[in-house]
């Protein structure tokens, strides 16, 4: 207290003065200092508290002084726009926080936003201001004699308060005007739209409200109508998300549908604010209200901040698109499991030839880039062709079931997520997973088994070398090799060919290019209408898949020459892949392999697939349940309901259970 008493009788012997000098000093008396123990500032505090108990002319002159600096500088900027997303595109908002690390903004004092700026900087660790206990700080202002006689400065801090939700207004209308929501809601342009209405209640509430904060005697003005306009204006905006997931979203219409919401929510929190209650909750409130701004004060200029708003939702489109297609990926009776099992093994034969490709390709020694082209381009156009046949390659299954599972823990009942309908599903995405990687893994080996031993008699020599054999195998040993960490960056691989199926899924309905492609006059005149049609409506469906294949390729392949390049170890390991080389290398020695070795690349076979499978699923349930906004909190109900199921029926996870038969008459 040393420190802090000198500062407060310097205030209260010129309560008038306007600089925030003393403020700023009081900040830095308070700040705990390092290797403090925790609550030094509280401490700090009550002590503040006591002297201005016992010296009343120091708590007169404390909030005199408070309400100079807070209401003789332009306030509505900080209510309007902090915490608040600028009418920037994502990309010139993520620009000019980058620039603004880098060259702080010049400081005008005659704004409140830079001052609070200013108080931010100097208490540096901010946190300790918003650990303080929140009955200290009412007992603090309490002491000093805010929320008690109103003064004239109190009354114009409201008054910035109804000028800030004017601008908020106007800013809400404009964003309700924007073509992405017209596109949605095309009624939001006539003067029934809420974004327009809103405006005009402002306006009637804000001119009762000054003449309110002019005559005391005259009554607040009642805001009901301006909250039912708001509760119109998000149920619109709801409305457009929904719209918009079988629409398609794009970056800007996710942008504004979130500072729409942003913005409601503020001009809410103003209006309750600026009414003049006296009462203890609503000291609570504005308390809440300026921990809310410091927190958005820390968070001005972080790109992660506003990554994170806008890309939930966007996220959640991807999601989306990428759970529906997921179902098509679950086997729940004999006859999908027959056929998922058939469009595996197609898929496995298809990986040999690939396989074949690939060992060729590095024969060739092409330099880095071409070698890079050579490899994304053998990954990426076999992996269209099995889309094409309608085959499966196994490890693509984890980045869509895994949204499936979280759309399905998103459906949640009075709080309880639908733990039986979750329990079914999670067994038939194993049993399913399972069948599709004996598919793939099964018939890729027995197919690259039978080519190898042929290779010999066909063309007089091993299809690789035996230093090459050796390599292989060496590669794929899960101990004595990067084989598991290369089968972790092979997931990452799937998670992100995952997210651009759905990226490509949603952009394809959003920006509608089937019936963009149905407008080309040179297309309808060379294929006719009926096969343009055709080939619409197939990219209506399959863009995504497209994409994703062939782009999850080209990471395949370029991941070895991006490690080369950077020096670093980087490569993939996928468990067909794995077993292909697996059978080329036995058989290129002879099949003259000692059975540690075997055994040991069969192990790490199924550790390179065990890892692809747990990499791949466990990024995109992470994403699937964050861009959802999903808190499961049954994992150890539903864990334990799964591990009762296989302990009771094991056999549920190799067959298909047999559909319950209903009595006739039923």
């Amino acid at each position: 207290m040393r420190a802090l008493v000198p500062i407060l009788e310097d205030i209260a012997a010129s309560p008038d003065k306007r600089s925030a000098d003393a403020l700023l000093e009081i900040i830095a008396s308070l700040r705990p200092r390092e290797l403090e123990a925790p609550g030094a500032a509280t401490q700090r505090l009550r002590a503040m508290i006591s002297v201005l108990q016992t010296r009343p002319h120091l708590a007169e002159g404390l909030r005199s002084y408070l309400s100079e600096v807070f209401a003789t500088r332009v306030q509505r900027s900080l209510f309007a726009d902090l915490g608040i997303l600028t009418n920037d595109s994502i990309v010139g908002a993520i620009t000019k926080r980058l620039v603004a690390k880098i060259l702080p903004p010049a400081h005008d004092d005659t704004y409140l936003q830079d001052l609070f700026a200013a108080l931010v900087r100097e208490a540096r660790d901010q946190h300790w201001i918003t650990e303080l206990p929140e009955q200290v700080i009412v007992e603090l202002l309490r002491v000093i004699g805010f929320g008690s006689a109103r003064t004239a400065n109190e009354r114009r801090m409201d008054g910035e308060m109804i000028e800030a939700l004017r601008i908020l207004s106007f800013r809400l209308a404009s964003i309700g005007l924007e073509p992405d929501f017209l596109r949605y809601d095309s009624d939001a342009a006539s003067r029934e739209s809420p974004f327009v209405a809103q405006t005009d209640e402002v306006q009637a509430l804000s001119a009762a409200a000054f003449a309110a904060l002019a005559d005391p005697t005259l009554p607040w003005p009642d805001a009901s109508h301006l909250d039912v306009l708001l509760d119109q204006c998000e149920k619109h905006i709801a409305r457009i998300r929904k719209l918009a997931r079988q629409g398609g979203a794009s970056i800007a219409l996710t942008y504004d549908a979130q500072r729409a919401g942003q913005t409601i929510d503020r001009m809410r929190t103003l209006v309750r604010l600026a009414a003049p209650d006296s009462s203890e909750a609503q000291q609570q409130r504005k308390l809440a209200f300026f921990r809310e701004l410091l927190q958005h004060e820390s968070e001005k200029n972080s790109v992660r901040a506003v990554l994170v708003r806008v890309t939930d939702l966007l996220a959640l489109q991807v999601t989306e698109h990428a759970s529906r297609t997921g179902e098509h990926y679950v086997a729940s009776n004999a006859a999908e499991q027959s056929q998922l099992f058939r469009a595996a093994a197609g898929a496995g034969l298809i990986v040999a030839f690939m396989a074949i490709i690939k060992i060729f390709s590095a024969k060739a020694h092409l330099p880095p880039l071409w070698e890079a082209v050579a490899f994304s381009l053998n990954y990426g156009l076999g992996f269209i062709v099995v889309h094409l046949f309608h085959f499966t390659i196994a490890t693509k299954q984890p980045a869509m079931t895994a949204a499936l599972i979280a759309a399905t823990m998103d459906e949640a009942k009075d709080g309880k997520p639908p733990l039986d309908r979750l329990e079914t599903l999670i067994i038939d995405v194993l049993r399913s997973q399972f069948i599709a990687i004996l598919g793939n893994v099964i018939v890729a080996f027995a197919v690259c088994l039978g080519i190898g031993f042929a290779w010999p008699y066909l063309f007089g020599q091993p299809i690789v070398d035996a230093t090459k054999a050796n390599s292989l195998l060496h590669d794929l040993r899960p101990v004595m090799s990067m084989a598991i960490p290369h089968a972790a960056v092979a997931g990452v691989c799937l998670f992100l060919a995952g997210l651009i199926s759905g990226y490509y899924d949603n952009k394809c309905v959003y920006a509608r290019i089937p019936q963009r492609i149905r407008q080309i006059p040179r297309l309808r005149r060379w294929l006719g209408e009926s096969r343009l049609n055709r080939m619409a409506g197939y990219i209506e469906n399959n863009l995504g898949a497209l994409m994703g294949n062939f782009l999850f390729g080209c990471m395949l392949g370029c991941m070895g020459t991006i490690g080369f390049l950077l020096g670093l170890p980087l490569d993939i390991r996928h468990v067909t892949f794995g077993a292909a080389n697996f059978a080329y290398g036995i058989t290129a020695l002879g099949f003259d392999v000692p059975l540690y070795l075997l055994v040991s690349c069969g192990v790490g076979v199924a550790a390179i697939g065990l890892t692809n499978l747990l990499v791949s699923f466990s990024l995109a349930l992470y994403t699937a349940m964050k861009s959802r906004k999903v808190r499961f909190g049954y994992s150890r109900q539903l864990f334990g309901r799964v591990l009762r199921h296989i302990a009771q029926r094991p056999h549920d996870l190799l067959v298909a259970p047999k559909p319950i038969r209903q009595p006739p008459g039923q």
